[in-house]
């Protein structure tokens, strides 16, 4: 009887270790995959060939962060301009012409965009960050489980192993 149970127990085992070593792997490319979209963002200039170059499990996520990049970009703009051409105009005291006052308009505004993109991908690195920390953790975990599978696998076969030897008839001479 005590074989059937440390057999069944053994199936069990190796059923989870290769539960736990199949999750393992999805992590292990999901980090990598994270990590290699965290420096794509992190590189600071990021233009949208580049964000199409990241793997394809973040495309999702590259394309929500290039909508918020420039959503919140536009939006900071907005909300700085008019205190930059009044500083500007208070400057300047209207000692340009039209067409010099339009480029300078023009650079603030780029300015303003690029401070709003610098700031949106502070906060994407921020995210992922918290996010590659949770994702490692939880790895941690599964190695932990892994490795207590595999000795608790050692155990129930050394024990199914014994019960067999001990079942085996002994011929004496």
């Amino acid at each position: 009887m005590g074989i059937l149970i440390f057999t069944a127990r053994v199936h069990d085992l190796i059923y989870q270790k290769s539960n736990i070593e199949y999750r393992l792997t999805k992590l292990t490319k999901k980090l990598r995959d994270m990590q290699q979209y965290a420096a794509t963002v992190g590189n600071g200039s990021v233009s949208i060939g580049d964000l199409l170059n990241s793997p394809g499990s973040m495309m999702g996520r590259t394309m929500n962060y290039l909508a918020f990049a420039h959503n919140s970009s536009m939006q900071y703009m907005q909300q700085n301009l008019p205190l930059m051409q009044q500083m500007y105009q208070q400057q300047m005291a209207q000692q340009q012409n039209p067409q010099q006052q339009q480029m300078m308009q023009n650079y603030m505004m780029k300015m303003l965009y690029m401070q709003g993109r610098d700031r949106a991908a502070q906060i994407e690195a921020r995210n992922l960050n918290m996010e590659e920390q949770r994702i490692a953790q939880e790895k941690e975990k599964l190695e932990t489980q892994l490795a207590e599978v595999n000795q608790e696998l050692k155990s129930a076969k050394e024990a199914r192993d014994q019960g067999i030897k001990d079942m085996a008839p002994k011929y004496v001479a």
